[in-house]
């Protein structure tokens, strides 16, 4: 089966009513835990994917672009907007923009690239992305990836059924930390570690804590979206540097993973899946077949005249 392979210039666009993030909208400040974003970006190109993407510039490419490998993401900076008018934007997207991700799962392992086997689109022409979300709705298959090229690689179903069960992991952990970030008595210890790291500096400039900072020196909706990223920054950074996240960016010294070195661009890992991966490989690829020969196979030599 020929399915077109993923390049760096392809653009993903996220379904809206399927990327439901937390939202505030000033003045009111209570959280509404299910709120529709659209989103769009290229999947490795201007200032995407460059931590946490996946491509191959050493290889030759068919139809332009760069070819991308399995587990290429995003990765932050995705511009999100919500699309519930004629609410005001969303106070927390500094923070939904600065942790996005967007992630390939699927790649042809009987086509291996410098950086992993080579990612295909699981649809032939079109790739379902797992897109991060908020704590009340686990990530979806949300970002759409329509693939316009000629560049095809051959996909065993090994490929597409592994290429799921990664999915299905990654959306399971990122789910399960989303929530324990997002439970009330954790949320709580990251205000209070805001409050006390901000207060010093904040008093320095006249400010006695963060809440007079936006009281008297922003306005409404600023103010609220200052406040809140600030308060949501200690539990943002613990997360992305404490057990690591399956969606964007991470180091690699987390559980979960990430970048191999965070100093050296491009060097994405994707871990915790290798045991997956392998399982799959064996129940569907004989390894006595050769899935996608190189060449024609040779044809058998007549037997021999009596």
């Amino acid at each position: 089966m020929m399915f077109n392979v993923l390049k760096t210039y392809h653009v993903m666009i996220g379904i809206p009513f399927m990327e439901l993030h937390q939202a505030i909208f000033p003045p009111k400040l209570a959280p509404d835990p299910k709120v529709p974003h659209a989103c769009a970006a290229m999947l490795c190109a201007g200032p995407w994917g460059i931590l946490t993407g996946k491509p191959n510039p050493t290889e030759i490419s068919a139809s332009g672009g760069v070819m991308l490998s399995q587990g290429t993401d995003i990765g932050s900076l995705i511009p999100h907007y919500n699309v519930i008018p004629p609410a005001p934007p969303n106070a927390l997207l500094p923070i939904i923009i600065l942790t996005s991700g967007s992630k390939s799962h699927f790649g042809a392992h009987s086509h291996v690239a410098p950086k992993g086997p080579v990612a295909f689109a699981c649809a032939k022409v079109v790739n379902f992305n797992l897109n991060c979300a908020g704590p009340a709705w686990p990530p979806l298959p949300s970002g759409i990836v329509i693939t316009f090229n000629t560049h095809t690689t051959g996909v065993t179903i090994g490929d597409l059924v592994a290429g799921a069960l990664h999915m299905v992991v990654d959306g399971l952990i990122q789910f399960g930390l989303n929530r324990l970030f997002s439970r009330a008595g954790v949320s709580d210890l990251g205000e209070r570690i805001a409050q006390g790291a901000l207060g010093p500096l904040l008093k320095l400039v006249g400010y006695g804590s963060v809440s007079a900072l936006v009281e008297r020196g922003l306005g409404t909706w600023v103010g609220a979206a200052t406040e809140e990223s600030l308060f949501a920054l200690p539990l943002t950074l613990a997360a992305i540097f404490g057990p690591g996240s399956p969606i964007g960016y991470s180091p690699g010294y987390t559980p979960v993973g990430g970048s191999d070195h965070w100093w050296n661009l491009g060097t994405w890992t994707d871990k915790g899946h290798g045991g997956v991966q392998n399982a799959v490989d064996k129940l569907f690829n004989s390894p006595s077949v050769e899935q996608h020969p190189s060449q024609a196979p040779v044809p058998a030599a007549a037997p021999a005249s009596p």
